[in-house]
């Protein structure tokens, strides 16, 4: 697939689909950097920023990610030109909400009642289980890989959100730190399937409330 240079948003948006077959031709370090400059740029609660990247592009580690005991083998994996786990620093999703609702409050930057449920929020947060704090830093990770998967379809690359790994295994293969959490892999690559014509989705008036 060559490079939509001139694609709007919502092109984008239409094109994208999951690609589970991949040609051998690599993803080009400009492409990864342009992917992972996307997600750096994607909103995030309280601008905590809580995502972590690790790429994975080594031939041999990509045929591991396709092996049963890795993702129940969606050997698959191993065809992309790269891999990107996508991982959540929880300690520092917590560290920098707090920062953030220091700034707003020192600088009047928000004031009254919103400042007092933003303190509230960081509390809770703060005081939470590790559980609750995966789910809400993972939500902000979710974020930035969307940015990611249009940004790709821009460059011409196809990629599929996996939500199926063993994580243990997967931080061990590559070397992730104990304290972050992978929340997804983000297989990527030029795409070896024809696209899909069309979305199977939900109509607007099953989603949208009255």
């Amino acid at each position: 697939m060559k490079k939509n240079a001139v694609l709007g948003v919502n092109d984008a948006i239409l094109q994208r689909h999951s690609v589970r077959s991949f040609t051998p031709e690599a993803v080009s370090s400009e492409d990864i950097a342009a992917l992972i400059e996307a997600a750096r740029l994607a909103p995030s609660s309280l601008n905590s920023q809580p995502w972590r990247f690790k790429v994975v592009q080594d031939k041999d580690i990509l045929k591991r990610f396709g092996e049963k005991d890795i993702s129940r083998t969606q050997s698959w994996l191993a065809e992309a030109g790269a891999i990107i786990v996508c991982c959540a620093d929880i300690s520092g999703y917590v560290k920098d909400s707090q920062a953030s609702a220091f700034f707003y409050r020192e600088n009047d930057l928000i004031t009254g009642d919103t400042m007092d449920g933003i303190d509230e929020y960081v509390e809770r947060e703060s005081s939470a289980d590790a559980y609750a704090k995966f789910g809400a830093s993972a939500m902000n990770v979710g974020i930035s890989a969307s940015f990611m998967m249009l940004r790709a379809v821009e460059l011409g690359l196809g990629t599929c959100w996996v939500g199926m790994y063993d994580e243990q295994k997967v931080k061990e293969l590559v070397g992730i730190d104990s304290e972050l959490r992978v929340v997804g892999l983000f297989a990527v690559g030029h795409p070896a399937e024809v696209p899909v014509q069309e979305h199977s989705r939900k109509e607007i008036s099953e989603i949208l409330l009255p």
